[in-house]
């Protein structure tokens, strides 16, 4: 809640987890509402975020980053190898539109390293099955580490159905991502 505030924030000398000040906003239906909207009740954006790796190093979902490149020929490959192997996936375009999460939510907290693996096994799969595939556009799993850093949070992903990029048809999830 206090992140670049005048006086109260240092970043970047002083990191988020190391920080005096720390202060977090509540979920609740007030957060949750100005995230679909996408916006503060004076208008500015909102955007919420989850630090998918818990301090217990487990995690309830793994999520592939897919950005430029070929990025939806890529994503839609993973998929199928998810599909094929029996593993739901849910695609969401991302808030930009020039990417895609590939989502796969698990039904008990896992550690964070097998999911990871099991990511990894994915993509490996997906580039066996389709050779032609490069992946230069994967960019990296969410949670990105299969430890807690010391001190810290682990990398943040913001959350899909963003109100404002909906309205452009972004940060939705879709069948198709053309």
């Amino acid at each position: 809640a206090n992140e670049w505030r005048r006086g109260i924030c240092e970043k970047p000398r002083v990191k988020c987890s190391a920080c005096a000040h720390q202060a977090f906003f509540a979920v609740d239906d007030a957060a949750i509402e100005r995230h679909l909207r996408g916006a503060r009740p004076y208008g500015s954006a909102y955007v919420m975020g989850v630090y998918p790796l818990l301090p217990e190093e487990t995690c309830w979902f793994l999520a592939a980053d897919f950005d430029e490149g070929e990025w939806r020929r890529d994503v839609l490959a993973y998929a199928e190898t998810c599909r094929r192997m029996h593993i739901p996936v849910a695609i969401e375009r991302s808030r930009s539109g020039n990417g895609a999460h590939a989502w796969i939510f698990f039904a008990d907290a896992t550690p964070a390293a097998s999911a990871r693996r099991l990511g990894a096994y994915l993509i490996s799969q997906t580039m066996e099955r389709v050779p032609e595939i490069s992946f230069k556009s994967y960019d990296r799993f969410f949670p990105s580490q299969d430890t807690m850093p010391s001190g810290g949070f682990g990398n943040l992903i913001a959350l899909p159905l963003q109100g404002r990029a909906r309205l452009a048809g972004n940060s939705v999830f879709v069948d198709d991502v053309f």
